[in-house]
């Protein structure tokens, strides 16, 4: 009894020897494919497979489409624009909404934002990137719930309340390139400079729009 013992264990030993060697080799036959696969990849990644040198965003490198890539934005724009809604009850007045994350007073400093993902924060720079409203068509329903006060919208999105219960009656969206500031010695991390009209874009228009105007566009495009 005690030699067939022993020839079982020696037996499962083994197999489990065997066994352990054929998983190395698979996960280092897999590891060397991936390798060799991802070659046109990389290649991509440092813009060396076109003549134009222009990646490939969104694709795949061999015909069993193992190695892929995906990119949201190829490239980030050098300079910072940055969309600032303000808005007016006599259109001489105005005070602007500030937001939990995004560039506004040149005094507040960036935010940490992990893990917690501030959508509409970065969908508004989304909106500056494509330079036109109408690009954004979202942004309509949005100026609307500003003009109407909307508490919900008020409390939830936007840190501040600049007119209390008082509906404004103008709205506007301006356009501010921002740069971060080092060592600034009066509290300033942002500096900003002026650079033109997002919306409403006329440029003869200078008390913004009115909440019949923005109800417009949104049946328009909402």
């Amino acid at each position: 009894n005690d030699d067939g013992n022993g020839s079982h264990h020696n037996n499962t030993g083994k197999e489990q020897e065997d066994g352990l060697l054929f998983q190395q080799f698979a996960n280092g036959l897999f590891g060397i494919t991936i390798i060799i696969l991802s070659v046109p990849a990389i290649q991509n990644l440092l813009c060396m497979t076109k003549e134009d040198h222009k990646q490939i965003m969104i694709g795949s490198f061999d015909p069993y489409q193992i190695i892929t890539c995906f990119a949201a934005f190829g490239s980030v724009s050098k300079e910072r624009i940055e969309l600032i809604i303000s808005s007016s009850l006599d259109g001489k007045e105005w005070k602007e909404y500030e937001f939990p994350v995004k560039p506004g007073r040149t005094d507040r400093y960036p935010h940490w934002v992990s893990p917690y993902h501030y959508r509409l924060d970065w969908q508004m720079w989304i909106a500056s990137q494509l330079q036109t409203i109408s690009s954004s068509p979202w942004m309509y329903k949005f100026l609307l719930k500003l003009l109407e006060a909307d508490e919900e919208v008020l409390n939830t999105l936007v840190l501040n309340n600049p007119w209390g219960r008082q509906k404004p009656k103008f709205i506007r969206i301006e356009k501010y390139k921002y740069k971060f500031v080092r060592g600034s010695s009066n509290k300033e991390c942002w500096s900003r400079e002026y650079v033109g009209k997002y919306y409403p874009s006329h440029h003869g228009n200078t008390n913004g729009a009115t909440i019949e105007k923005v109800r417009r566009h949104v049946d328009m495009f909402g």
